[in-house]
Order: structure tokens, then C-alpha cells, then sequence
């Protein structure tokens, strides 16, 4: 619906509207990935209205990349982890990471419970090469 009220507008006025123009950025960023620009995007937004709003984003941009953290890395620095999740000290990234139960080492590194694969199903594989065969002898009949 967004969108298609703004195609009702006039070009002019969604790039002169500051109200229009920072949620088509914040848009235009979450498209792009570029999240550090939505986490500086709080500091310059047109109304203190819109403040509930980019806090309920930014803590959703911060749990993506968190999810991201814990597939992609074994462990990582709180230093680290505090700069990529954009958080301003040490003793928010020590009550952000109890929250998503990550466990903190003595030597200051974040390791994520790691999820255990489960064992693959075995493939009926007698099955499979009867069914392959099957269809070979089908298209040999149809040749």
C-alpha cells in the first residue's frame, strides 16, 4: 500500500518531504544491506515519532546480524561483536549476548551453541537404481 500511494504523488514532493523521503531511504538501505546507514539513520530522524519505529528496526537489524554471526563465525571477540552489532559498550554486548544465550570465555571470545547436524536419512538407494533401470528398459521400448 505504501508504494502505491507514493506513485498518487507528485516527484517533487516525495524528494522535498523530509516525512516521505527517510522512510524511502531506511527502504532503500534494507535493500541494499547497507545497515550501518540505518543505525546512523537514528541520529537524524524528522519527527521524535519516529523514534519507536527505528528502535523496533534496529534491534530487528541487529538480531539479522546476529543470526548471521552465529552461522558464520565459531566464535568471535566481544570487541568484534560489539562493533558489528553497532552497540555502544562492552556491557551492552555482555546483556545482548546473555539474552541470545551465547557463552562468553575467559579469553573474552563469544561462542554460540553449536547446533548439531543430524545424520542424513540413508538413501533407499536399492530402490533408486531399480527405478533407474526401470525407466532405462521404458525408454528403450519407446526408441
Amino acid at each position: 500500500e505504501f508504494h502505491t500511494e507514493l506513485e498518487l504523488l507528485p516527484a517533487d514532493q516525495i524528494q522535498s518531504n523530509v516525512y516521505i523521503r527517510h522512510p524511502l531511504s531506511l527502504e532503500q538501505y534494507l535493500m541494499e544491506g547497507n545497515y550501518n546507514k540505518i543505525f546512523l539513520a537514528k541520529g537524524n530522524v524528522p519527527a521524535e515519532s519516529y523514534n519507536f519505529f527505528i528502535d523496533i528496526l534496529l534491534e530487528t537489524v541487529r538480531d539479522e546480524i546476529a543470526t548471521c554471526l552465529e552461522k558464520a563465525y565459531r566464535k568471535i571477540s566481544a570487541h568484534e561483536a560489539t562493533r558489528m552489532l553497532n552497540l555502544p559498550n562492552q556491557t551492552t554486548i555482555k546483556d545482548y549476548g546473555s539474552k541470545k544465550n551465547w557463552t562468553l570465555g575467559r579469553d573474552n571470545y563469544y561462542t554460540f551453541g553449536v547446533e548439531e547436524k543430524k545424520s542424513e536419512e540413508a538413501l533407499p538407494s536399492t530402490e533408486l537404481i531399480e527405478q533407474v533401470i526401470e525407466y532405462a528398459r521404458e525408454l528403450e521400448m519407446i526408441v
